[in-house]
Order: structure tokens, then C-alpha cells, then sequence
């Protein structure tokens, strides 16, 4: 069914449902799961490129780091064979060239209501992940 199962996943909350969801597929199929974190540097924040922008970025991928080492270590005393890496950029982007890279199956994704207006000026993640990805995407709603 699927060997290779991608999860964007960044710790918070709102990915704990995306996560179970991933692990339960990836145990059910004996698929290997790369959970992705995306430093997200674009938009309004990433055209600043001062100290404390460059701060930022470091802080939110230390926080990536962390939730995704916790996850993983957790994860490998369950059997489950995890892979884990962080990129920086656009998330849909990222997400979708990790997938090819990772010859992705399935991608999992939390979704996060943004929203009208975050939506209009930053755009749908899902919407660019339809258009660009490799292989299905499952969406997890809470």
C-alpha cells in the first residue's frame, strides 16, 4: 500500500491529530515515516533578513528540532522506522520537493483554519500541495 509516508509536521497541537494518523498508517502498511519541519521564511518576515529576523529563524528551528527529535525517538522505541528533516522556505514548496525527493506515497498534513484574510495575502498551503504533489495528500482535521 504505502512504504514511504511523509508528515509536515511542526509540534504544535494542531498536528497531534495529523500525527497519530501518520504513525497508525505507517504501522498498518510497515511504511518508513519522514516527518518534515518547515522553517518558514517567506512572506512579510522573510523579506527582513535583519538580526532579529535571522534570530526568529533560529528559534522557530530550534523548536522544530526539538518536537521533531522528541517524536522521533518516541516513535523508534515503537518499531517504527522514522526519518526526520527541516527545511527552510515556502511551506508548500518545501513539502512538495521533500515529497519527490523522498518518493512519497502518501503525504499527511494537519489542517490550520486560517483565516479570509491570511488565506488571501498568504495563500492556501493545501491548495499549492494539490497542484504540485508526487503522490496522494490526507488532510487531518480535528
Amino acid at each position: 500500500m504505502f512504504s514511504n509516508i511523509l508528515l509536515a509536521y511542526d509540534g504544535s497541537g494542531q498536528h497531534a491529530a495529523a500525527l497519530h494518523q501518520a504513525v497508525e498508517l505507517a504501522q498498518l502498511c510497515k511504511a518508513e515515516l519522514h516527518l518534515l519541519g518547515v522553517v518558514v521564511t517567506t512572506g512579510t518576515a522573510g523579506a527582513d533578513r535583519s538580526a532579529k529576523v535571522n534570530d526568529l529563524f533560529s528559534g522557530e528551528r530550534k523548536q522544530i528540532e526539538d518536537a521533531l527529535g522528541a517524536v522521533a525517538e518516541d516513535l523508534e522505541r515503537q518499531g517504527i522506522n522514522v526519518a526526520t528533516c527541516i527545511r527552510q522556505g515556502e511551506p508548500a514548496h518545501e513539502i512538495a520537493a521533500h515529497a519527490h525527493e523522498i518518493k512519497a506515497d502518501l503525504a499527511v498534513l494537519g489542517h490550520t483554519d486560517k483565516g479570509f484574510l491570511a488565506r488571501w495575502f498568504l495563500g492556501s498551503t493545501g491548495a499549492e500541495l494539490i497542484r504540485h504533489m508526487p503522490c496522494n495528500l490526507l488532510i487531518i482535521t480535528e
